[in-house]
């Protein structure tokens, strides 16, 4: 009889270690799925457009290719901007940097774009210049 109690102790401790593996394994499963659907729609969307700048540079759309650039880098400006407060120092400064970078190539490359694709407004532009303004400013302090 003593047996058949460890027996069956035994069986409900490997069942409850079983169904203890499969939910920590499913909870991993929902979080490996959380990044990657918004990894795998992010590289969907650069694919999309490489394959867009390609196709223009082809045709020799070059201005064309030049602002879909340009409209990119505006993106990532201001989505770097809007996350700098939740980063660290040594990612400021490399922020502060680039965008120092990207300003003085824009003053030594002024910028018109007369074609048939979207554009940002007046306040977008206005925004971006307003960052890398202030990048140039606190570099030079």
């Amino acid at each position: 009889m003593k047996k058949l109690a460890v027996i069956l102790i035994s069986l409900v401790a490997a069942m409850a270690l079983v169904a203890v593996g499969w939910w920590f394994g499913f909870q991993q499963r929902l979080l490996t799925e959380g990044f990657a659907v918004p990894t795998v729609d992010k590289q969907i969307t650069e694919t999309t457009m490489t394959f867009s700048m390609l196709r223009q540079l082809d045709s020799g759309e070059i201005e064309d290719t030049k602002h879909m650039l340009r409209l990119r880098l505006d993106g990532n400006i201001l989505t770097v901007d809007g996350l700098m407060d939740y980063t660290d120092a040594r990612t400021r400064e490399i922020a502060r940097k680039i965008f120092t970078h990207i300003a003085k190539y824009r003053a030594e490359h002024p910028y018109s774009y007369t074609g048939n694709l979207a554009q940002a407004g007046a306040e977008v532009d206005a925004k971006i210049v307003s960052i890398l303004q202030k990048a140039k400013q606190e570099q030079t302090k």
